[in-house]
């Protein structure tokens, strides 16, 4: 009893970072259970949520418009931009799969406090990495956006001279320099842009928990497959185990991909532009200290969270290709379940997968073309303002 209570603990302080931040912008499910308030504030909050998002989204929109004739000013609104669109793309995706994302999570708290101590010896070798990689990533994200809501403040107290800028910019049509317009809107501006990002820490941290757990299932699944002897006495209770763990990965499988094509296709059509004006942005600023720093940071945080996706997506690829091996290398010769072998090792050679959308896979060969494309659109923005 005490060995479980510390297992459940443990869990508990791992996927808290992630619990926190996805509760801040109300993607968390709630119980089947939950009160009728608890359902009344979450439309509420989710309300609330993508009218701030939706704010920021059209007011850096119509920035834009009014800062053609500045280069940097522009390619910053359309970086903050693309990251605000694609925040409400996350929140309207999240509160449609509400009961995937509840039996996903569901279905990982199950497996890491009902397994065995060897397989959750295997879930802590393999995954805990991806929960500390998570913690900081989220960390990161909202230290940063504490950061840009900090430096408007920290320039008008610190330098003169300076005009009166909101953090995450945007044109509200009125006078955005004049007390206390400007308070209001700072506020707002700042809760839009420090909901975005939370969303971004989110959505990442949560595809990549998911992703790596469900390829540890399947890892679960080839160390149980390699350890079949076809003299032992339970070998078909052991074998229809097996077959079920084998469906119940699949699902689990399934029920992530279903949550998350839309959101990586987003992804990563809006990382292309992003990879691309930040890259720009970069490379045309270098007199601006402050602004090199933010825009550096947002180039690397876009990367990372590119990277994290294609990591995750290639380690379910391979993990649940792999266990039609591990079913061939049992001991099958001469046993008497050959037959129900071959269907897993059939089953198998679809394996489980992210897609962009259902146009592609999600692997690392997919984040390499992306940075590729990026860095070809970079150069032909760098060749146009050389002509000019």
């Amino acid at each position: 009893m005490k060995h479980q209570v510390q297992v459940d603990e443990e869990y508990d302080k791992l996927i808290r970072p992630i619990l926190v931040i996805s509760k801040l912008i109300a993607v968390w499910p709630l119980k089947e259970d939950r009160p009728f308030s608890a359902t009344v504030f979450r439309i509420c909050h989710v309300v609330f949520l993508l009218f701030m998002l939706l704010s920021l989204s059209i007011a850096l929109t119509i920035d834009i418009f009014y800062n053609t004739n500045d280069v940097d000013e522009v390619n910053e609104r359309i970086l903050f931009g693309c990251v605000c669109y694609l925040s409400v793309i996350r929140v309207i995706v999240f509160s449609f799969h509400q009961k995937d994302i509840l039996y996903v999570i569901e279905a990982m708290r199950n497996d890491w406090i009902g397994s065995s101590y060897e397989e959750r010896a295997i879930l802590r070798n393999k995954c805990l990495l991806a929960y500390r990689l998570a913690k900081y990533f989220i960390t990161v994200i909202v230290g940063n956006g504490f950061v840009y809501v900090l430096v408007p403040i920290f320039e008008m107290n610190f330098l003169s001279d300076v005009e009166r800028t909101l953090p995450f910019h945007g044109y509200f049509f009125a006078n955005q320099t004049v007390s206390p317009i400007y308070e209001y809107l700072y506020v707002v501006d700042a809760i839009g842009g420090l909901s975005a990002g939370w969303t971004v820490a989110s959505a990442t941290s949560f595809t990549l928990i998911v992703a790596i757990h469900g390829s540890v299932k399947f890892m679960m699944l080839q160390r149980r497959l390699e350890t079949i002897k076809r003299d032992d006495p339970d070998v078909d209770r052991v074998i229809a185990n097996c077959i079920r763990r084998h469906q119940d990965a699949i699902t689990f499988a399934d029920a992530f991909e279903r949550i998350s094509n839309l959101l990586v296709l987003g992804q990563f059509v809006t990382s292309i532009g992003l990879v691309c004006f930040a890259g720009f942005q970069l490379a045309i600023m270098l007199h601006d200290n402050i602004q090199l720093y933010q825009t550096l940071i947002f180039l690397i945080l876009t990367i990372l969270e590119l990277y994290m996706f294609s990591l995750s997506g290639n380690k379910l690829i391979i993990e649940s290709d792999a266990v039609g091996e591990s079913a061939y290398r049992s001991d099958w010769i001469g046993g008497t379940f050959g037959r129900s072998l071959q269907i897993v090792m059939i089953r198998s050679r679809i394996p489980s997968r992210i897609t962009v959308g259902k146009f592609c896979d999600v692997s690392l060969r997919s984040f390499t073309q992306v940075l590729s494309t990026s860095f070809s659109y970079m150069m032909v923005l760098f060749t146009i303002m050389t002509e000019e």
